[in-house]
């Protein structure tokens, strides 16, 4: 790590997510070193109470903050939260997403569960439209942040799309196989990490986060 370089910390012990976000930042160059919680030894779970996805991702972002080591405290810590908004359902299961399946006292739902779920309650309905949306909390303190200041923004990134009637590929994860782009006319599962890391609701969040970043390091 070089003394000018500007450390980043993911604030999620989620793998998949580690494994779309870190690609995506290469665009800051030497400018940032970036870590997942896992590289720092991290193992913490976040409980999500707030009723958005800006409030979720804010506070995801400032526990992370006050769990970092003394040498870390002036990183900044991105933190988001992401939401499938289906207008049939009034814009559920939003924050709920990654818990939407009903499950007994005590289980988490997978992925599978989520997707099983959102096709039984989409069963029959005409307006399939959709909107998958990331909100992403950047938060810290650099010493090459312009006036040397507490950092507390956000970045959002939207793709519209319709719900399938059945799951269509193999890739991706979560919500990935029924949640079909209207720009490509495929899901996420069948367009390919490649090309979902360029388009996504995700990437786009991110992309205007380096935006906000490159001119907190310039």
């Amino acid at each position: 790590m070089t003394p000018e370089a500007t450390t980043i910390v993911l604030a999620t012990n989620n793998p998949d997510k580690v494994r779309e976000i870190r690609p995506m930042l290469t665009q800051l160059g030497a400018a940032a070193n970036v870590f997942s919680l896992q590289d720092l030894s991290i193992d913490v779970e976040i409980e999500e109470t707030e009723d958005t996805l800006e409030g979720n991702a804010r506070l995801k972002a400032k526990a992370i903050m006050e769990l970092l080591p003394d040498k870390l405290r002036h990183s900044i810590v991105l933190a988001d939260d992401t939401g499938l908004e289906v207008d049939a359902l009034g814009g559920a299961p939003g924050v709920y997403s990654a818990r939407f399946a009903p499950m007994p006292e005590g289980r988490t739902p997978t992925y599978e569960d989520n997707v099983a779920h959102l096709l039984h309650v989409m069963e029959g309905r005409k307006d399939r439209s959709a909107t998958f949306r990331t909100v992403i909390a950047i938060m810290g303190m650099t010493d090459l942040a312009k006036h040397h200041k507490p950092i507390e923004m956000f970045a959002e990134g939207r793709v519209p799309g319709t719900i399938t009637t059945e799951k269509e590929g193999n890739g991706g994860f979560g919500y990935d196989p029924v949640f079909r782009l209207d720009s490509h006319g495929k899901t996420y599962a069948e367009i390919g990490s490649e090309e979902k890391n360029r388009v996504s609701h995700r990437a786009l969040a991110l992309q205007n986060a380096v935006r906000i970043l490159k001119k907190l390091t310039s």
